[in-house]
């Protein structure tokens, strides 16, 4: 089959052909239709947060339909469209039990981070961990396995109520769906950028207000934002970059008793003195990928309409390099999908 390769750390992937994943008897095999590019997948190209075994093949926003199944797998028919759960488990533990899958104990790897992936022809999976995704496109259902999941795991963590304030810091792909989810919730947002050519996107998405992240006055904009029956900042921040420095602006956009929900991820050391946070009582969430039922919810979400993930460009495999090369200069008002077939 025709893949893409990751063959050493800050190169790009190089089209191959390799063997077609052989199943074991509770996997199914997928013949990959799209796959989306998310920022992790350049964070893997540079050696940050997962180092998986090279070569390997990434990918992990794919969807499909299924083609042969293991002797052992049940509930799944041929032709089936299909997306993943990423978390491979071996065993349940007490978070499973929970439904947080993405904090397995028993962890045997992550489709596409460090397992093989969807920027190939087809990609395996466990029988368990497959969703059937029927009334959603391949493109966007294939979203739901780490964009739209981590969208809504990191809206529930905040424990928002109706009426309450929240600022989205970045509004690419994921903070676009947090600000539709905060709409559909009545939630007031406001979107903080780097970037004025997001902004009208964020405010179709449901901010009322968009800000660049160096305006003047930022922090006393917010609290205006927030109006004074907040008090001195928003009830909650959604920081979707991850750098000391949006970190440092999120304590300044929090309420005394705020929540700052970590979702971004770089390798980075957060600018908020324990001072602050102490002084302040600052609540830091970190937000990652979800359990199965946030999968399913989310699904049901999109075929709703509720959420309409942004897909800002597609390419086909042979292009995969061009794609990744938007998403690493930011240079996409939200997500890049891979096409592997028609």
């Amino acid at each position: 089959m025709k893949a893409a390769v990751f063959e050493a750390i800050g190169s790009p992937l190089v089209l191959e052909e390799i063997p077609t994943p052989s199943l074991g008897p509770d996997e199914v095999l997928v013949e990959t239709h799209t796959c989306g590019i998310c920022r992790t997948d350049i964070h893997i190209q540079d050696g940050l947060a997962y180092v998986p075994r090279l070569p390997h093949v990434p990918g992990h926003e794919p969807a499909g339909r299924v083609v042969e199944v293991g002797r052992e797998v049940t509930g799944i028919r041929l032709d089936q469209r299909v997306v993943p759960h990423l978390f491979v488990r071996s065993a349940d533990c007490r978070y499973t039990r929970a439904g947080e899958h993405a904090q397995a104990l028993h962890l045997r790897g992550i489709i596409g981070v460090t397992l093989p992936g969807g920027f190939a022809e087809y990609f395996k999976a466990p029988a368990q961990n497959l969703l059937l995704p029927d009334a959603v496109p391949f493109d966007v259902g294939g979203l739901t396995c780490c964009g739209v999941i981590t969208a809504l795991h990191a809206f529930r963590k905040a424990m928002l109520r109706e009426q309450e304030t929240a600022v989205v810091l970045g509004a690419g792909g994921i903070g676009l769906m947090l600000l539709q989810l905060l709409r559909a919730a009545s939630i007031r947002a406001l979107a903080v950028d780097r970037s004025e050519d997001r902004f009208a996107l964020a405010l179709q998405a449901g901010a009322e207000r968009a800000l660049t992240l160096e305006a003047a006055a930022i922090a006393d904009q917010v609290r205006d934002f927030a109006g004074p029956r907040a008090g001195d900042g928003v009830d909650c921040v959604f920081e979707l970059v991850g750098s000391a420095h949006t970190m440092q602006a999120a304590a300044g956009f929090a309420r005394r008793g705020g929540r700052i929900v970590v979702i971004g991820e770089e390798a980075e050391f957060p600018a908020i003195d324990t001072i602050r946070i102490a002084q302040r009582e600052l609540q830091i969430i970190g937000s990652r990928n979800g359990g199965l039922q946030d999968a399913r919810d989310a699904l049901d979400l999109i075929a709703r309409g509720v959420i309409r993930p942004p897909i800002a460009a597609t390419f086909p495999l042979a292009q995969i390099n061009r794609g990744l090369d938007l998403v690493r200069r930011n240079q996409v008002q939200g997500r890049v999908i891979i096409r592997i077939r028609d």
